[in-house]
């Protein structure tokens, strides 16, 4: 099989890899624009400046992420859960480009008993390069995902809004009035994911970041760090279901480093933890290639 091009999409950012006839990532890029920035619609002419000395008109693309969205370059059907890598590939929709062949990697969907309706455009390709058989893979974020893996198949995810909702409350609530930057605070991180942990009333408790700085409980350097904690608490607790399952955390190692705090607080073991621009290369690499193999 040839070798091709990968491009990780998202809403601010856009990523690339050239892979060869091997798999081995012979270049990556990042830069242009994310795809809310781009309000003409010429995909084509973004992707263009980051990929033009290696698309030749023949070398296939395959793009992952928001561009497959509503508001993305065509917007792709969602593959229902459970879904294995074949049924994701197998749901890639080709986009017409002068640039060389391209397909554009579907999102996941799942229906929960509840009747509560969820999707995730991007994650899905971190997870198919994660690797993960069984067991639990966190995506933590803007909007973090939960999935849970059986043979390799996404049997399930919740979406949890834990950083959107963190700069929400920072910037445009009455709880960022008292906070005041400064380094990390690991201590008051720690107090929140406890306190989260423990007291499933997330909405009291979020007041408590008020009240602490009111009453010098917590130090006005050390409130965004325990806002931090409560969020992330609240969501591992709901995320992580059976505390016995392995969980794989995909994020940036400072990210990922806040999360396994809160997963072993939790009362599970210490989880593994891969990096998401590596997760995202792989995945596009597995994908891609099983894209590429039933064209």
């Amino acid at each position: 099989m040839s070798g091709f091009i990968g491009v990780d999409w998202g809403t601010s950012n856009l990523r690339v890899w050239r892979f060869d006839e091997a798999g081995a990532v012979i270049g990556h890029r990042s830069g242009g624009k994310g795809i809310a920035a781009v309000t003409d619609g010429d995909f084509a002419g973004q992707l263009a400046p980051l990929i033009g000395d290696w698309a030749d008109g023949a070398t296939p693309i395959i793009l992952g992420g928001m561009v497959g969205s509503r508001n993305g370059w065509l917007e792709v059907p969602y593959v229902a859960c459970p879904a294995d890598p074949a049924a994701i590939g197998g749901g890639a929709i080709p986009v017409e480009t002068d640039l060389g062949p391209a397909w554009i990697v579907p999102g996941l969907s799942h229906l929960a008993p509840t009747g509560l309706h969820d999707v995730m455009r991007g994650e899905e390709v971190q997870i198919a390069g994660a690797g993960v058989m069984d067991g639990i893979v966190a995506l933590p974020g803007t909007h973090s995902k939960w999935a849970r893996l059986g043979g390799g198949t996404v049997l399930s995810f919740r979406t949890f809004m834990t950083g959107e909702l963190f700069a929400v409350l920072k910037v445009h609530s009455l709880l960022g009035r008292l906070m005041v930057e400064g380094p990390a605070d690991e201590a008051a991180f720690l107090a929140g994911v406890r306190r989260s942990l423990a007291d499933p009333a997330l909405s009291g408790l979020l007041f408590s970041v008020r009240t602490e700085g009111l009453f010098g409980g917590i130090p006005p350097e050390g409130l965004a760090d325990y806002l931090s904690g409560l969020l992330i608490g609240a969501e591992v607790a709901q995320g992580m279901e059976d505390v016995s399952a392995s969980v794989t955390i995909v994020a940036t190692r400072a990210l990922a480093g806040r999360y396994a705090v809160a997963v072993r607080e939790a009362g599970a073991g210490a989880p593994a933890i891969i990096d998401g621009e590596a997760a995202s290369a792989n995945g596009l690499l597995a994908l891609g290639r099983r894209i590429l193999e039933n064209d």
